[in-house]
């Protein structure tokens, strides 16, 4: 679906209806404008890379409370949305300074379940990130699945529109390359509103265990794409095992596969699939390296 470039003077959380004329519906669009805040950045001053989920679970938040469904709504009711799986397409770094808009919209209607659109640039028009969740709706008190209401349909308008994202997961041919496992231990910060792990701390996770295996190699790389898929939430003081594995390589981008598993049942809790762009072309030993498969275990 093709948005408008939004002037630069659009208010700060602003809520603009956009119309955009298709065959099949007019879909609802909000959008909100913010700046990017100093303890959202790192040493380099550019967003850290779990700050694009929050900005994701944030704007969803805003959209259905304009929508009429706010925070309180959903805890009186005893209901919630729950992230399966989240696609994101980076083509910028968003820096400290900048001035942000994202635009959000719903794509699907399902019977349990619904995707989000989002898209992320700067006021002048530059594209930031491209985003897609899928939500399922849940019953808080019983932790399953439920019918979304009817009421919804008229109340987001879903644009019926899943257009490809291409977050380059699949344009690799497959390696075994350099491993690295890890473990850790949930921590009560990490647990949010929910009273679940934040979904933006399992791609810090995730980050994390790759940052570790390269650590030695120097390499400089920036994100590219991500498919991340939420299996079962991580529970608090809960021991984990991650797994990361290099498993694509080509055109100075490397695919790696993290998954995030119970240390006590070896159960999945989520396969995150990131691919990153590197700076500068692999020197020989740097490429030796990266495609000889390797384990090892951080203390």
């Amino acid at each position: 679906m093709q948005l408008p470039i939004l002037a630069q003077g659009v208010a700060q959380s602003c809520a603009l209806w956009l119309v955009h004329r298709s065959r099949e519906r007019v879909p609802k669009v909000y959008a909100w404008q913010f700046a990017v805040r100093t303890y959202e950045i790192g040493a380099d001053e550019r967003v850290r890379l779990p700050v694009y989920l929050n900005y994701l679970e944030e704007s969803a938040t805003q959209a259905s409370a304009w929508c009429g469904y706010s925070y309180a709504w959903y805890r009186a009711h005893k209901r919630a949305w729950f992230a399966r799986k989240t696609y994101l397409r980076h083509f910028a770094e968003a820096q400290l300074g900048d001035q942000l808009i994202m635009q959000t919209w719903v794509s699907d209607y399902r019977r349990v379940q619904s995707h989000r659109e989002y898209d992320l640039r700067r006021a002048d028009g530059t594209p930031i990130l491209r985003g897609r969740t899928n939500w399922v709706y849940v019953d808080t008190e019983s932790l399953r699945p439920v019918r979304l209401p009817e009421q919804f349909y008229e109340a987001f308008l879903p644009s019926g529109e899943l257009e490809p994202l291409e977050t380059g997961v699949t344009d690799f041919t497959p390696i075994q390359g350099l491993r690295h496992e890890t473990s850790r231990t949930v921590q009560v910060y990490e647990i949010d509103s929910a009273a679940h792990v934040n979904n933006s701390v399992y791609v810090a996770w995730a980050q994390q265990a790759v940052h570790e295996a390269l650590r030695e190699l120097d390499l400089s790389y920036t994100p590219f794409g991500r498919e991340i898929e939420y299996l079962r939430s991580a529970r608090p003081d809960e021991p984990l095992r991650l797994i990361c594995q290099l498993v694509g390589l080509a055109d100075q981008r490397m695919l790696w596969r993290t998954e995030i598993l119970s240390a006590a049942s070896g159960e999945r809790l989520t396969l995150d699939l990131a691919v990153y762009s590197l700076s500068a072309p692999l020197s020989k030993r740097q490429l030796e390296r990266l495609t000889a498969p390797e384990r090892r275990l951080s203390p």
